[in-house]
């Protein structure tokens, strides 16, 4: 049997996190380029082949059924949220990347990014208890928590 295989090691939940991280930081990069593209379709011609690998075109339901919640917006507040989303896509991928290659900063990066949502995921699940909401709760805390463990047993570099 493969010693790897037996037992979970700490490069195995780093890596996981990492990929969680960097997942979410694509998705946001998408959603800003999206939403640059409802401000200004000349603006985001440059993702253009990344909104088309993904098949995210105006006839799909996901997509239509955002442009609608998004058509109340406008141009400025949709530029705004474009940003938003834009910077901290940029700061998801550098906090996965730092997470990938297991620098210390990077876990204290991610401890602080991931703790600074707890108080508003705990606010939610008390306002409307869902399996979605206890669910990110548990999730985040899990993941603060296990990087503090890796922090405190100097596992990063």
């Amino acid at each position: 049997m493969i010693p790897f295989m037996t037992q979970a090691s700490p490069r195995s939940g780093l890596a996981l996190i990492a990929l969680f991280k960097l997942v979410k930081g694509v998705i946001l990069l998408l959603v800003g380029a999206g939403l640059l593209r409802l401000v200004d379709p000349e603006i985001a011609t440059f993702l253009v082949p990344a909104v088309d690998l993904l098949h995210l075109h105006g006839h799909s339901r996901l997509v239509h059924a955002l442009l609608l919640k998004v058509g109340v917006f406008s141009s400025q507040t949709l530029f705004l949220m474009a940003y938003a989303s834009l910077l901290y896509s940029v700061f998801l991928l550098i906090e996965g990347c730092g997470l990938w290659l297991e620098a210390s900063w990077a876990g204290y990066m991610a401890v602080i990014s991931t703790s600074v949502f707890l108080p508003v995921e705990f606010y939610d699940v008390l306002k409307q208890i869902s399996v979605m909401h206890v669910t990110m709760l548990l999730l985040n805390v899990a993941i603060a928590g296990y990087l503090l463990r890796q922090l405190g047993e100097q596992t990063f570099r």
